[in-house]
């Protein structure tokens, strides 16, 4: 599971211009930021920044049926975090382990800022419990926690707002995550 959360004002920031004094976005140069970026990526991330995975998805008569997606991996998010001069740090993480001191799940907060001041909280978590998970090691749970959520408050901080090849592996935790409980989600 991962959570985002968006830490400033709503105030414009002075370079962009994007928003007015009424609070409300100017749609050209939304429309031309979002282009922007959209270029940057086609210039910047190569087929080995992507990560193909079949989901199921709904057709046009409520059907499920599987489709092959493009996800971003963490090399990716990793180029457009340089490229946007993205700053990152963990802010908080939390290692649950078994009675014999393995790692059963990894929890991890991480904070991306950008020069402007701009920042974004996420977090994820990675359990043994996910499928593929069950025999990897200790190390794995806890970075995959830490790539996921790191993934994310990129994706969030620069507006991509998309998954993560690495957030789509995990599939529904059979028994609920220990911090899924705590926070009642």
């Amino acid at each position: 599971m991962v959570k985002a959360e968006l830490i400033e004002s709503p105030e414009e920031t002075k370079e962009t211009g994007l928003i007015n004094v009424d609070n409300v976005p100017n749609v050209d140069i939304a429309i031309k930021q979002w282009d922007a970026y959209q270029k940057l990526c086609k210039g910047l991330l190569n087929d080995n920044d992507y990560q193909e995975i079949i989901v199921k998805e709904k057709d046009e008569d409520g059907n499920y049926v599987k489709v092959k997606r493009h996800f971003k991996k963490k090399s990716a998010w990793q180029k457009l975090s340089r490229a946007f001069n993205v700053d990152t740090h963990i802010v908080d993480r939390d290692i649950e382990r078994t009675k014999m001191g393995r790692v059963r799940e990894a929890y991890y907060c991480v904070r991306a800022t950008l020069p402007n001041g701009r920042s974004v909280e996420s977090d994820a978590l990675c359990s043994r419990s996910e499928k593929g998970k069950d025999k990897v090691s200790d190390h794995t749970i806890m970075s995959t926690a830490k790539t996921r959520a790191t993934n994310r408050a990129i994706a969030e901080l620069i507006g991509a707002g998309e998954v993560s090849a690495e957030e789509m592996s995990a599939e529904k935790i059979v028994n609920q995550s220990k911090f899924l409980k705590e926070d009642n989600s």
